[in-house]
This record gives C-alpha cells, sequence and structure tokens, in this order.
C-alpha cells in the first residue's frame, strides 16, 4: 500500500524529518504519523468522532514540530487506513481507543507524553492520563467535554437529565440530521458532505477556509471506498465510535478532580456541539487546569485558529 504524505511539504518549516507506518496492537494495524526530532519531546495527537489523523491538518503539525516537539498522529481504529470492527459482533469503548494509544506509544518506545486531543479525542487524552497517570506529562483539550452524554442524548432525542450539561441546541440537531440523511453517492459528495457538516459545526462566528476544508474533504473522499463508506456512516452519528461513547461509563466528577497532570482546556465561545459551559465547569473542578476561550471558535479547527492555538499549547508544554 503506498502511504499518505504530510502534504506539500511547508517552505517556512524546512528540515523536519518524518516517518509513518503501521503497528501491530491489539489484534490491529493502527497506521501513524511521527514528524520532527525523534530527541524532542513527545506529542500524541488524539483525532474526535471518526476523522483519521490527518484532521490534524500539515502545516499545523509542522508548526508544532518546528517548535521543537516531535509530533505523532495516527488513525485510530475505524478510521483511515487503520483497522476497521465488526461492532455487532466485536464491540468496544472508549477505554479500547486508550488501550490502542498506549499500544503505539509502547511500539515506538515512548515512556512518556504530551497529550492533545480534540472533541472525543479530549475524553480519550483525559482517560489516559487516568489510566496510566505517570506516562502523562500533561494534557490539553480542544473542544472537548467531560460528558459526551447531553451530545449524544440530544441526537437520540433523549429526556434531559436533571443537572446535565447544556445540549446542542435543537435547531442545530435538526440541521445535522438532514445534512446527513441521505448517504453521499460519489467521492465528490463525500468531500462536499464533510465541508458542509463542518460548516454547521463552525458555529455563527466563526472564519471558514473553504479552499482549506474542501482541500480536507477530498482527502477524505479519498480513503479508499469501504472504509470512506464507513466515515460517512459516522457523518450520520451512527459510526463504530459513537456506539463506543455510548457503551462507555461517564467520567466522574471525583475522577476529574483527582487528575495530576497540568491541563490545558481550550475551548470555542460559539461551539454549537458543547457549549462554553462544559470547558467552564471543568476547568473549574480539575486541579491544574487553565482554561482558554476562543471567542469566535465554534467546533471546527480552522485554519484561522492554528497560530493562536499552536502558541498556546507550545507555551503550555514548555512550562
Amino acid at each position: 500500500m503506498k502511504l499518505p504524505s504530510w502534504g506539500t511539504n511547508q517552505p517556512e518549516f524546512p528540515g523536519l524529518s518524518s516517518q509513518q507506518g503501521f503497528i501491530h496492537a491489539n489484534r490491529m494495524e493502527l497506521f501513524y504519523e511521527r514528524l520532527g526530532r525523534t530527541t524532542d519531546p513527545p506529542v500524541l495527537l488524539l483525532m474526535g468522532n471518526s476523522l483519521p489523523g490527518f484532521g490534524w491538518p500539515d502545516v499545523f503539525c509542522h508548526r508544532l514540530a518546528s517548535s521543537g516537539f516531535c509530533v505523532i498522529r495516527f488513525d485510530q481504529r475505524d478510521t483511515g487506513l487503520s483497522t476497521y470492527i465488526d461492532f455487532d459482533t466485536a464491540p468496544y469503548t472508549l477505554d479500547d481507543l486508550m488501550n490502542d494509544a498506549f499500544a503505539l506509544l509502547d511500539s515506538l518506545g515512548i515512556e512518556r507524553v504530551h497529550l492533545a486531543g480534540l472533541s472525543q479525542g479530549g475524553v480519550v487524552a483525559y482517560g489516559m492520563a487516568l489510566k496510566q497517570p505517570a506516562r502523562v506529562l500533561s494534557l490539553a483539550t480542544l473542544m472537548s467535554s467531560t460528558d459526551l452524554r447531553p451530545k449524544n442524548d440530544a441526537f437520540a432525542g433523549a429526556p434531559v437529565r436533571e443537572g446535565e450539561l447544556p445540549r446542542p441546541s435543537a435547531e442545530f440537531v435538526v440541521q445535522a440530521l438532514a445534512l446527513n440523511a441521505t448517504p453521499p453517492a460519489t467521492p465528490e459528495d463525500v468531500a462536499t458532505q464533510f465541508v458542509e457538516n463542518f460548516r454547521l459545526a463552525k458555529g455563527p462566528r466563526s472564519p471558514f477556509d473553504e479552499q482549506a476544508w474542501r482541500a480536507l474533504g477530498q482527502r477524505v473522499a479519498a480513503v479508499p471506498s469501504l472504509r470512506r463508506d464507513r466515515l460517512t456512516a459516522a457523518m450520520a452519528t451512527n459510526g463504530n465510535h459513537t456506539r463506543a461513547q455510548k457503551a462507555s461509563p461517564t467520567l466522574q466528577r471525583n475522577e476529574i478532580a483527582a487528575l495530576k497532570q497540568p491541563v490545558l482546556i481550550v475551548h470555542g465561545g460559539s461551539d454549537p456541539i458543547f457549549p462554553v459551559a462544559h470547558a467552564r465547569w471543568a476547568s473549574a473542578i480539575i486541579p491544574n487546569a487553565k482554561l482558554l476561550v476562543i471567542e469566535d471558535m465554534g467546533h471546527a479547527f480552522d485554519p484561522a485558529f492554528f497560530t493562536p492555538i499552536a502558541d498556546a499549547l507550545t507555551s503550555f508544554w514548555r512550562q
């Protein structure tokens, strides 16, 4: 199989070495990419629900690596070039995604690491820090929450639980379900559906770099057909990662309060999926948490936010 490249060689980041390949763990193949000097402090990037590792865009990863960090991104199970699972016969939870990530680190000979998780990836990062705290130097979450139930329940039409964190708005849920009601028929349809999902998720105030999102959508459409079909199913909120979320126990307040690592919470002030109250709740409970709210950002990692987020992360890691 011809492995994908990091994309265009960014002239502003010359001389960065890269490595990519597969590791075998937990009866699966996991595709990974590593950028930067292996002697630099390692950073593991955890992508959100059902999106391959390239959801962390090339230019963003180059920026982190050029700041003195060894950047690792990978396709979690049921994404990208990694193994796909028959969930009905072999169900799993987010705990298994954590085990996959630790297996990747073991294979690469990495004992301790900084974690950064986006959306669902943030929940995986929290779990990893609780599961093997000695291996996690710090963790950062972007556009995430400690509790995915309000989102899942909103899409399922489940009744509101007493004291739960805010849900996505009813209008957002209706629009998202309508957008994904019809499976895309062609690769171009896949790219368009991808773009429109993130145009909706960006919220009312975020910029939207049409060219960058179209390029990312075309990269999704280029994933081999069977795997692409699974990815488009995930867009309709019934993918295996969503099923894994629903099968996973919710992080409890006392667990979150017990985190010992430094934590950076980066959140959008106009996130339509996890309203900013999710981030404020977590930052008030975690002893070593710092909160960065980017007011115009929603739930889409637009290029407009690459520089401030990269600067915040690298400054946090250096501390």
